[in-house]
Formats: structure tokens, C-alpha cells, sequence
């Protein structure tokens, strides 16, 4: 007797989709187990993880309980305040599961197929004193001057997509050097005041051994480009670079021509500017003018074998008024068109961190303490880190989006409350339990 020819319809139902990638998200839930050592803590974790990719409409304690079948939020509070479980190894894996999963053969982000690490911050709303970092400070995120906490973060690029790999929190001068209000959030003795700039080596260091060796060029914004010493350490760790620096940034030692923006208005001709793609975005492909010069290098830096330095400018044809300029520093036989790959390339970790707020819940945290924000950022930077993924590997539609990934599992993830029967007891009004619930 032959074997009938199994009859299997050509196209991919939706439902079938979302299947595939629920049990994509069940393998994954299994990988992380082992950082919970126990199996409560396991469920708790694999709860949160689910909830943070739910289409619930705020991902906070109540709701994601809620969505795991609990009445009330305290074990999800315990997941985030004093349950025993390490977060930089979840930091550590998340890191290893983007990189991999994010491998593009040597497509690339940047210059001759090479990833681009993007450094940036992000602001979240915040209010009270209480709550770890929490101050009035400038956040581009949120347009001005507001109560809010910062975290800056690392974004791994390539030709596959971006997603967020690490993360830290800033803490304002006033918060750092206040030790009693610090001991009060849980901020460890050890953690001192320390810029931007120096939060971004901290992560850099840690991230660059895990990275493709040679195939990593590093974009920032000014707040990273205009600090000499965070150029100083990426070169010192032979790391290529290209960011961003303030118009009055010095390029040359000659007067009148020292400063970014002069030297453009003096010696940059109509004629010179270039018009080329800064790379993909999710809408199409980003078209600037740019005007790129090597500068000359400092003495002790030329010879067989130096790096080169550029100076580049760049805008948009319909305002040509208006500029951004960058330096950079890499290998000489850079190209222009391969160059300006990486300042174009930024732009990738703003998108890693809108995923990571609008499908991910990153934002959405009621944590008051210094462990409990790395831990709920940690957990939805692994949610993004997910939807990332599925979207690079993903076969069946051409570059669906992890935003997209995200509609489709929703249909696929079923709660436990669906399958029991909803939360084991009425929804009671909130109650602050001090002796359960301590630093969140």
C-alpha cells in the first residue's frame, strides 16, 4: 500500500501563524527557565513575559496579573522586588539571543557588512521622590523639561532588524549624592554619580566581546559625540565610530574655521554635496545630502597602518538650512557611500525602543526601586528582543515587522485565566502591603 500524498493547503492562515510563533515563545520561555531557580518564580517569569506581549492596554502589575489569572498583583510584585534571580544573566542572554538571532551573513548596517552598535537614551514619565532617578531633567523623548527617570540604551543593528541589548539607569547628581535617599530605593552602596557617556562604556565593554570580531562600527547621538573622553575610549578599544556632534564642535585647530558649522557655511560649495541613502527604514529608504572631508589626523596617529578621520555634514534637500554633523573614525579605506551607513544607521535604536514601549510594556512599570526597574526592563527588552527575532527569520510575507509579529501572536497567546475560568478571586481595590511588598 503506498502512502497517500499529505494534502496541505499552499497558503499560511493567520491562526497558523500565531501558533508557530506562540510555540516559538514557549521554546524561548524554556531557554530562560534556569535563571529562575525555582519553579514558582519560573511560572511568575513566564507569566510577565507572555503579559508584556499581550495586547493588554497597560502592562502593569494589576493587568499583567490579571492576564496570568491572579486576582492581585503580588506575585508579579515579588517577581520584581525580592524574589532571588539574576537579571544581568537575563541581561547576558538577551544579548546572546539578539545577536544570534539577528544574524544577516554579512548584510550589515554599516560599512562592508558590518553591525552598528547605536547608543541612546529614552525618557519615562515619572513622579515622586521616591522612585529611583526620578527628576526634573531634559528628555528629547518626551520634548522638554519633566519628572522623569532616563535610561540609556544599547541597540544592535544589522541587515535583519535591531532590538535593544542592554540598559542603564541614570541617576541625576542630586539623587547620587543623597545616599539616604538611595538607600531607600535600593541603590547599592557602590553606585556613584557617573554621565551618560560613562553609563555607555560601561554597556559597550560588556557587549563587545559577544559581538562579530571586526564587524562592529558604533553610532551616538551628541550627548555621547561631543564627549571626548567616550571617543577616546572607542578608539582605545579599536572601535570605529561615527556620531554626532554640536554645530560649535571643534574640527580644525585653525581659526575661523574650527567650528562644524563655519567650516560647512565656508568651504562646502553647492555643487560638493552628495545626495545618497542612509539605509532602510520601515517606510523606505532615508535619502540625505552629505558632505564628507577626511580631517587631518593628529601626528602621532598617522603612519602605515593608521585609521582615518572625516568630518561629515548632512541635510535634508527641501531644508538645507538645516544640518546635522557628525565625526567618525575608522579604517581609511572607508567609502563615502559606506561611511555615511552608520550616522544613517541611529535611527535603529529609537525604533528598538518604541517596540520595546509600545509592544513590550517597557514603559509601563510601577516599580519605585533601583533593582525593580532593571528587572522590568530587562524582562521587556527580551518580550522586543522576541518579536524582533521572529520578524528576521520570519519566511512567510516579505519583512513583516516585529510590530506586526506582535498582532499575529496575540491570536495564539491564551491566558490562564481563559483556560481556568478567569482570576481565582474578585478583583479587589488596591492595598498597599508594606511587609509583601517592599522597594517596588
Amino acid at each position: 500500500m503506498k502512502a497517500e500524498l499529505l494534502d496541505i493547503a499552499p497558503e499560511v492562515t493567520e491562526r497558523e501563524r500565531a501558533e508557530e510563533f506562540s510555540d516559538q515563545l514557549e521554546n524561548l520561555l524554556v531557554k530562560v527557565g534556569g535563571i529562575f531557580p525555582r519553579a514558582d518564580l519560573r511560572l511568575r517569569a513566564a507569566r510577565c513575559i507572555r503579559g508584556l506581549l499581550s495586547p493588554v492596554s497597560r502592562k502593569n502589575g494589576w493587568q499583567l496579573a490579571e492576564y496570568g489569572g491572579d486576582a492581585e498583583p503580588w506575585g508579579q510584585q515579588h517577581l520584581l522586588d525580592r524574589s532571588v534571580w539574576d537579571v544581568e544573566e537575563l541581561r547576558d542572554f538577551t544579548r546572546r539571543y539578539v545577536i544570534d538571532g539577528l544574524d544577516d551573513d554579512g548584510r550589515g548596517a554599516g560599512p562592508d557588512g558590518a553591525g552598528v552598535l547605536v547608543i541612546d537614551e529614552t525618557g519615562f514619565a515619572k513622579k515622586g521622590r521616591t522612585s529611583v532617578g526620578v527628576a526634573r531633567q531634559y528628555s528629547g523623548t518626551l520634548g522638554g523639561v519633566f519628572p522623569c527617570q532616563i535610561g540609556v540604551m544599547a541597540a544592535w543593528a544589522t541587515g535583519a532588524g535591531q532590538a535593544l541589548i542592554d540598559r542603564e539607569i541614570y541617576l541625576p547628581r542630586e539623587w547620587a549624592e543623597d545616599r539616604a535617599r538611595c538607600r531607600a530605593a535600593h541603590v547599592p552602596d557602590t553606585v556613584v554619580f557617573a554621565t551618560k557617556p560613562r553609563l555607555a562604556e560601561r554597556m559597550i565593554a560588556r557587549i563587545v566581546p559577544d559581538l562579530p570580531e571586526n564587524r562592529v562600527w558604533v553610532a551616538a547621538d551628541e550627548v555621547y559625540g561631543r564627549d571626548g573622553a567616550f571617543r577616546v575610549f572607542l578608539e582605545e578599544n579599536h572601535l570605529p565610530y561615527a556620531v554626532n556632534v554640536q554645530a560649535n564642535h571643534t574640527v580644525l585647530p585653525r581659526p575661523g574655521w574650527r567650528h562644524a558649522a563655519r567650516l560647512v557655511e565656508r568651504h562646502a560649495a553647492e555643487d560638493d554635496w552628495v545626495t545618497l541613502p542612509a539605509g532602510p527604514s520601515q517606510l523606505d529608504s532615508r535619502v540625505w545630502q552629505w558632505w564628507v572631508r577626511r580631517i587631518p589626523a593628529p601626528e602621532a596617529e598617522t603612519g602605515e597602518g593608521a585609521w582615518a578621520r572625516w568630518f561629515i555634514a548632512r541635510r535634508r534637500p527641501e531644508t538645507p538650512t538645516e544640518r546635522d554633523y557628525y565625526v567618525a573614525w575608522g579604517p581609511p579605506e572607508t567609502t563615502v557611500e559606506e561611511l555615511v551607513r552608520v550616522p544613517g544607521a541611529r535611527w535603529r535604536v529609537e525604533e528598538a525602543i518604541k517596540l520595546g514601549k509600545s509592544a513590550a510594556g517597557m514603559a509601563d512599570y510601577e516599580v519605585r526601586s533601583f533593582h525593580g526597574w532593571y528587572r522590568h526592563i530587562t524582562l521587556a527588552q527580551l518580550a522586543a528582543a522576541f518579536l524582533a527575532v521572529q520578524a528576521a527569520t520570519d519566511n512567510t510575507e516579505p519583512n513583516p515587522g516585529p510590530e506586526r509579529i506582535a498582532k499575529i501572536l496575540h491570536a495564539g497567546l491564551e491566558t490562564p485565566a481563559q483556560h481556568t475560568g478567569g482570576p481565582r478571586r474578585s478583583h479587589q481595590p488596591y492595598r498597599h502591603r508594606p511587609h509583601r511588598v517592599h522597594g517596588v
